[in-house]
């Protein structure tokens, strides 16, 4: 286990937010080096004993696979390509996105964000993996005792070079076994480190109950793949994959997890600009129980009470923006914080952002509305025309999508007072006489009302704008019918490590 203290942990991002008291992880490697153990304890076919590791750690675990292979092989010729290269160029191969050896060859549109974000991600753990497996290659010399084991064709494509050098004569049926092998965790552990942004310092934990190590993930990896493959990546299913070297033992669903290491919640919290991806705390919300799910506290958000807009007497005709009166609209945020909150199933918990405006009485809002808030949010991106389709990952049918004409011009301008709107029960939506070239606007400059907000409007014609844009934007993104709910924020800013 980790050791605790009691000294905060502040979410990255935020100066004076804490997301419960800082813990420290320590893996088995860096257990080994503390003790003085130059070399990791390993199984005879080099699976990982149970315990803490980091992706690093993992690959140095399987490196004797490889420096198997090139022992075997041999002196390389002065005229060839040295063998070490080859098979690390194959590896690339197989972990790139692209290409005829691809094994993430994923494929997207503009509007397509969770498989965008995926395969960017597949990419920069590729790069990382491949720069791992070269630190642990060994001269060929380097006597190390022969590994022998069978490894089942995965169907992984070899790059020509690899298969001539161990289709060769310096090669033999055992070393392709090794290649196969090693080559096939390599994409195991990339794969099972696509849910997480911060992937390198991620504590990974293999159970005592675990037989196979990274295989554990082959049935994971496959409903995951087929997802992948064949349609919308669902946040549901990023969520479960992250669980699988975390808390495997949690049920499906949620969008976060406590477990031993610390806490694995939505990257974007930490001001990240990510949509899907999620992020590993090393720190502690709960003490009650170590390993938690995470949960909505509206399952069927749909079903949850709504409160339409109420009437406000600050609007503006069109192409009055910004108001004078803009700085008065902007509430400062004078405390916040998280409260865990117990669900029916002792393994489950609420989590809510606990925030006061300009001192009044605190409002709290629930990090799962605010996670489906902001992965459903319409956005206008970088001056580009862009419209993504409403995201859903209920059971809802999506909603029918209908873009604007360009020419389209704004109707009204309403103007509402933040800390109003967060005290209404249930979720706000506008009502049903609102016109699609209404907008409806809510001044959020400071994140953590930008949060807020997208946790307390319904999330179905919702769309963020950044401060200095022009609210014309808006009338280029979202359902197309319907008044538009334009949350104004500040531009982002990058999360800090």
């Amino acid at each position: 286990m980790p050791s605790t203290t009691q000294e905060p942990y502040y979410l990255p991002g935020y100066n004076s937010l804490t997301l419960g008291y800082r813990i420290s992880t320590v893996s088995n490697i860096e257990l080994a080096i503390m003790n003085n153990e130059h070399e990791p304890k390993l199984d005879p076919r080099c699976h990982p004993s149970p315990g803490i590791y980091r992706a690093r750690d993992l690959v140095e675990i399987t490196a004797p696979l490889l420096n198997s292979i090139l022992q075997g092989l041999g002196s390389d010729d002065s005229a060839e390509l040295p063998s070490s290269q080859v098979l690390i160029d194959g590896l690339a191969a197989s972990l790139a996105v692209t290409g005829r050896e691809s094994t993430l060859p994923l494929s997207y549109g503009r509007s397509d964000t969770s498989r965008k974000e995926i395969s960017e991600q597949a990419q920069k753990i590729g790069q990382v993996l491949v720069g791992y497996a070269k630190e642990f290659i060994q001269d060929y010399s380097s006597k190390q005792t022969p590994i022998k084991l069978y490894s089942q064709c995965e169907g992984h494509l070899w790059t020509p070079q690899v298969a001539s050098l161990l289709l060769g004569p310096r090669s033999n049926a055992q070393l392709m076994q090794l290649y196969n092998e090693w080559l096939h965790r390599m994409i195991l552990l990339r794969d099972a480190l696509l849910p997480f942004e911060n992937f390198a310092e991620l504590p990974l934990v293999i159970p005592s109950t675990s037989k196979h190590g990274l295989r554990d993930f082959e049935e994971p990896r496959k409903e995951f793949l087929l997802q992948c493959l064949t349609g919308r990546i669902s946040q549901a299913a990023i969520v479960d994959v992250a669980k699988i070297f975390t808390e495997r033992s949690l049920a499906s669903g949620g969008y976060g997890i406590q477990y031993s290491q610390g806490l694995i919640l939505p990257a974007f919290l930490s001001s990240s600009p990510s949509i899907h991806l999620l992020r590993h705390h090393p720190a502690r919300l709960d003490d009650s129980q170590i390993n938690i799910l995470f949960d909505y506290e509206h399952p069927v958000y749909f079903d949850a009470e709504r409160s339409d807009l109420p009437k406000t007497s600050n609007s503006l005709p069109p192409g009055h923006w910004p108001p004078t009166s803009l700085l008065a609209l902007n509430p400062q945020v004078t405390k916040s914080s998280f409260g865990v909150h117990k669900a029916n199933d002792p393994l489950r918990r609420v989590l809510k952002l606990g925030i006061s405006l300009d001192g009044a009485q605190p409002f709290a809002i629930d990090i799962g509305q605010i996670a489906r808030g902001h992965r459903y949010a319409y956005r206008c991106d970088s001056g580009e025309e862009k419209k993504r389709p409403f995201q859903s990952d209920d059971a809802e049918e999506l909603v029918s999508q209908k873009s604007t004409q360009n020419g389209s011009k704004i109707n009204s301008l309403h103007i509402y007072d933040t800390a109003k709107i967060l005290g209404l029960p249930g979720f706000v939506t506008s009502d049903g006489e609102s016109r699609s070239d209404d907008l409806h606007l809510f001044v959020a400059k400071d994140p953590l009302i930008q949060m807020a907000l997208l946790g307390k409007l319904y999330p179905e014609n919702v769309i963020l704008i950044d401060e200095d844009d022009d609210p014309d934007k808006a009338l280029k993104v979202g359902k197309g019918f319907g008044g538009r709910l334009v949350v104004i924020q500040s531009k982002r800013r990058k999360v800090s490590e």
